[in-house]
Formats: structure tokens, sequence, C-alpha cells
């Protein structure tokens, strides 16, 4: 009788452990369900553009395995993609990246009377580049805090013109500041915060420049379903929007909304890591990341990945037959193979990748052509001490 009530005891404790396992993970799919309502509900007919900057400031391990990031981002790398990940304790207390952006020209051509293509218009994006450096202080069993500084700038970088007069630096450019806090509670859930304070110059067809301020915020949860699987949910980029002072400009953030798996496993001397990332609910197209990583010894490793995404966008086209420009809304896609190399020397981490860059899509009577620019690079150092 002894035997069977403890038995019996036993099953209780275990059916109440998994019920708090599966009460997380139903807490985290409500949150999901939520989340994409409200993203679905979202306007995307006046994004800024500061909104694809807040999009590109993953470093380069995550764009070496396809962008994919949400379940196994970690340490200074997480803060502005999900902020969860900097409570960890192998992460990077000091990171630097830099991306470089090439300069894309795309001529678009349709059949003339003869039924011949030709040209007819043409998308040019300056080259440009994105610089971010983040810190990561963990506090033990408070937690972890974050300082995050980003840059983005586009155009020629002058300081005086022929006759000696100053001009400003560039053309068109985005500064974010922000702090970030994650902390671990309910055993292996993993909570995280950040909030940004964004400044964003822009210039329109005619060249006067214009400036916007506001703030977003970005809200990050990491469970841990096994010692080799993780689940990562993030709600980026929540915003009232950026105030200019000519409405005539684009100010919306458009909310993102990314979910996660990744696996990783050591095998002797090897670390292997796979991730998987959807962006729910697909309004321009699937979305999806994909990506694996291995290392030898923690000394030298290697990513390979693919990445599919795709957003709208009011992009200046210029007209070739009435020289002019106008601005129109087309969907963009980024779609292909990208490639990474990571190296720790001492206490030191160096990443590197190629990815391929976004281009405009086609309608059916359109065909395109990429005269220069189709690839991303990026690289980062980081440092543990």
């Amino acid at each position: 009788m002894k035997v069977r009530l403890k038995s019996i005891n036993n099953t209780i404790i275990s059916i109440r452990y998994y019920d708090k396992v599966w009460l997380k993970i139903w807490t985290i799919l409500l949150i999901f369900s939520f989340s994409i309502t409200t993203e679905a509900l979202s306007e995307t007919n006046t994004t800024a553009e500061a909104d694809r900057f807040l999009k590109q400031l993953l470093g380069a391990e995550q764009r070496g395995m396809g962008g994919s990031f949400v379940g196994g981002i970690a340490g200074a790398n997480a803060l502005g993609n999900n902020p969860a990940g900097i409570t960890t304790t192998k992460g990077d207390r000091f990171v630097l990246h830099m991306t470089r952006f090439p300069h894309t020209i795309a001529l678009l051509s349709k059949p003339n009377f003869n039924i011949d293509y030709e040209d007819y218009s043409k998308f040019d994006q300056r080259a440009s580049g994105i610089e971010t450096l983040n810190w990561a202080f963990p506090m033990g069993k408070y937690g972890t805090i974050g300082l995050a500084f980003a840059m983005a700038h586009a155009g020629p970088f002058r300081r005086v013109n022929h006759q000696g007069k100053a001009l400003n630096n560039f053309p068109e450019n985005n500064l974010a500041i922000g702090m970030g806090y994650g902390i671990n509670c309910f055993g292996g859930t993993v909570l995280g915060f950040d909030a940004r304070w964004l400044r964003s110059k822009i210039t329109d067809t005619s060249g006067t420049e214009h400036f916007g301020h506001g703030y977003t915020y970005n809200i990050g949860l990491i469970q841990h379903i096994s010692n080799t699987l993780q689940l990562g949910i993030v709600i980026r980029n929540l915003s009232n929007g950026l105030s200019f002072v000519d409405h005539a400009i684009p100010d919306s953030i458009h909310r993102d909304v990314i979910a996660g798996l990744t696996y990783q496993r050591d095998i002797s001397d090897i670390t292997l890591r796979l991730g998987f990332d959807v962006h729910p609910p697909f309004p321009d197209g699937v979305r999806t990341n994909l990506g694996a990583e291995i290392w030898y010894r923690d000394r030298i490793g290697g990513r390979i990945g693919y990445l599919r995404d795709t957003e709208s966008r009011y992009a200046s086209v210029y007209l070739l037959e009435d020289l002019t420009y106008e601005m129109e809304k087309r969907t963009w896609k980024a779609e292909g193979l990208c490639l990474g190399l990571g190296l720790r020397v001492v206490n030191f981490i160096f990443n590197a990748s190629y990815t391929p860059q976004f281009k405009p899509t086609v309608s059916e009577d359109e065909r395109i052509h990429i005269v220069q620019g189709t690839s991303i690079y990026s690289f980062s150092i980081g440092q543990v001490f």
C-alpha cells in the first residue's frame, strides 16, 4: 500500500511539473497569437525610412546564419533584436558591428510597340552603412542590463565643398540610443525589454532635409524547452512613430513579430547550432530565416543559411523617358544563400558574413536587370571580460 501511494505521489508531482511546462508554452502561444492580431492591424502605407534601419541591427554572426536569431541570440548582440538574450552568461559583454550595403542600381524594362523589351525606369539605391556598439552588464540574480548605440548613414561624407563652405556630413542618417534589461524567471523562461530614442534625417526628391524623432520598444521571451532546444518570440519596434514637422513625410514604424526555434548540441570538440525563424502574418509574402553554425573547440567556426525576406517600400524611381523622379510603392525581396565565418582569439571574437541584397520585384510584363550591388557584407568584433 505504501509503495502504491508513493507511486501515486510521484505521478502527481510529475503531472504538476509538466503542467507548469505546458502552462509556459501556452502562455507563449497566447502572446504570439495576440501579437499576430496587432501586427495585422498595423498601418504599412506610411512607413518611415528609419523602419528599415531598425530591422538591420543584426550582427555578422546572425546574418551568416540566414538572419535567424530569435531563439539563440546571446549577450550584447541581443539588444535591438530579442532583448531576452542578453541574460546569457556566455554572451559578449561588448560588441561592435559594421554592415555595408552596396550602391545598387536596378533597371526595369517593358515591351514596346515592337514587342522588344526596353528600359523605362531605374531604382538607384545609394551605398550606405550601419555601425552598432552594444554593452551588456550581468548583475547575477538581478538580471542583465545593456546599453546600445546605432547609426546608419547614406550618401557621401563631406566636410566642405570646393568653395570651402561647410556641408552636412551625410544627407541621410538614422541614430538610435537605447537601454535594455533581461532576467531569468520561472525556471527556464527568460524575459527581456529594451527601449530606444530614435532620430532620423532624410531628404526628399527636391533635396530638402527633414528631421524626425521618436521612441521604439522591443519585448522578447526565450523558453528553454530542454538542454538542447530553445523557443523564442519577440515583438519588435512598438512605437507611435516619428514626429516630422512636415506631415507629408512617412513617419510610421512597422511593428515586427518573429518566432523561432534554436537547437544546440555539443559533440566532443564540435558545437552545432541550428536556427529557424518565421515572421507572420506574411502581408508581402513568406518571410523565413534558416541557418546552421558549427564551431571547433570554440576557436573557429563556419556558418551557412538561407534568407527569404520581403517588405513594402515607397522608393524613389527615375523615369527614363520623362527624366523625372516619382515615389512608387513596390515589394522588395531578398532571397538566397548566406555565409559566415567566426574566429576566437583569447577573449576577442571576430565575425564576418555575406548575405543577399534587397531588390525590387517585377510584374508579369516587366524584366529586371541589376547593374551593380547584389551582396551585403557585415563584420563584428566582440570582447568578453
